[in-house]
């Protein structure tokens, strides 16, 4: 979808690992300080796993009345807070309370209470199971928790297409922005799946290293990478028509230039090599341009680094820069997405460009990769994110 009415980041909030505040991402963007989870819980074995983990309380949320709501509900509430907090919205009046919409997107849903659910209901243990135990596990429960917390009773939608489910959210906030059902979305992302079912089924496709080679996990860009870090997050944008924005007087943070999104058609089970359909979107939204640098998903993991490849070759001949911020925050599914363009607009407010930490470049040493943090502004930026299944998605980001 090419925008027509210019769509404006107001606000903006994150929880992911070395990132629980958009102020501790910013700190941590510079310096290149990290630090993962080594667990020996969640495979199979006994063996080690590095994973992601969003440390420290949630507030008021850790509080036994909002027990009822799954810890991505949590996690996205809190974002979604910080967010508000930065864009000087008011949600307490009626026409606002109408006029905004919710779009979450989710890979994993509510895996880890499911899992949970089903050992209670396997051991025949019904006195155990919790009476709200469905919004646990529902998809929806994201979206919907948003929405019951700060009381909004405009459209609320959760997207769970999978990886690309972050960017897909924006992508359908955006179609109602345009046709003015609403002046305001409150999107973003959230998944927390640090559980067996979900360690067991991608360290069966070999995409989470055990044992020995668990540090070997998220390097963007090395061949000498056995995978992905696995973690967790969630991630929140406040966006609005430039026309509302500016009559609010709102700081403008950047701006949702192009939105593009397609499949593979390949398989539910991975996607296309051939990196074709993700360079369709990447062209469609870059439309001829050449961008600053190019904020990439490559997380460690052959398949996807692979691709993002052959789009900065074929679509760029390898003359943009590009970037990975996973080596600081793994990979917390549906929210890389919206955690790339945040990054980016934290690079656009403080003037610089994020490095790729973690990575020899083994392989991939053609590429004009950024390894260290460049103190230098930016105005334009090529989001790109791809999920299990084969959904490709690509964001424009401008600054002005």
């Amino acid at each position: 979808m090419m925008v027509k009415e210019r769509i404006a980041v107001t606000g903006y909030g994150i929880k992911v690992p070395n990132g629980r505040n958009c102020s501790e991402l910013l700190q941590n963007l510079l310096s290149g300080e990290y630090r993962f989870t080594v667990n020996d819980d969640l495979a199979p074995n006994g063996e080690t796993l590095v994973i992601g983990e969003v440390t420290g309380g949630l507030g008021n949320l850790d509080d036994k009345q909002h027990r009822v709501l799954p810890r991505i509900a949590k996690l996205a509430i809190r974002t979604v807070s910080e967010a508000l907090e930065m864009s000087g919205l008011d949600l307490n009046d009626k026409e606002a309370a109408i006029g905004t919409g919710v779009f979450m997107g989710t890979t994993m849903g509510g895996t880890t209470p499911l899992e949970e659910m089903v050992a209670l209901s396997a051991a025949g243990r019904f006195k155990d199971m919790p009476v709200y135990c469905c919004g646990l596990v529902h998809y929806h429960s994201l979206a919907s928790a948003v929405s019951g917390y700060f009381r909004l009773n405009g459209i609320t939608k959760t997207v769970t297409t999978g990886c690309t489910a972050g960017i897909e959210a924006i992508e359908d906030a955006m179609m109602y922005l345009q046709n003015g059902r609403i002046h305001t979305a409150i999107i973003g992302a959230a998944d927390s799946s640090n559980n067996k079912a979900t360690v067991y089924g991608f360290g069966k496709m070999r995409a989470l290293p055990f044992g020995q080679q668990a540090d070997a996990a998220g390097s963007p860009f090395s061949t000498n990478s056995k995978g992905f870090v696995l973690s967790e997050g969630a991630a929140c944008l406040i966006l609005e028509t430039e026309e509302h924005a500016k009559a609010r007087h709102a700081m403008i943070y950047g701006y949702i230039d192009a939105i593009a999104t397609n499949n593979d058609g390949e398989s539910v089970n991975g996607h296309d090599p051939s990196g074709r359909m993700m360079k369709q979107a990447a062209s469609r939204v870059a439309g001829g341009r050449y961008p600053d640098y190019y904020n990439s998903q490559a997380m460690g993991y052959a398949a996807n680094d692979r691709i993002e490849e052959i789009v900065s070759r074929e679509l760029f001949d390898h003359r943009v820069p590009l970037t990975s911020i996973k080596g600081l925050t793994g990979h917390p599914f549906s929210v890389g997405g919206p955690a790339q363009i945040i990054a980016s607009l934290l690079g656009f407010q403080h003037q610089f460009i994020p490095g790729t930490i973690r990575t020899d470049r083994s392989g991939y040493e053609h590429l004009p990769l950024i390894t260290e943090t460049l103190l230098r502004p930016s105005a334009e930026v090529l989001i790109t994110s791809h999920g299990y299944g084969g959904n490709n998605a690509c964001v424009y980001l401008t600054r002005r």
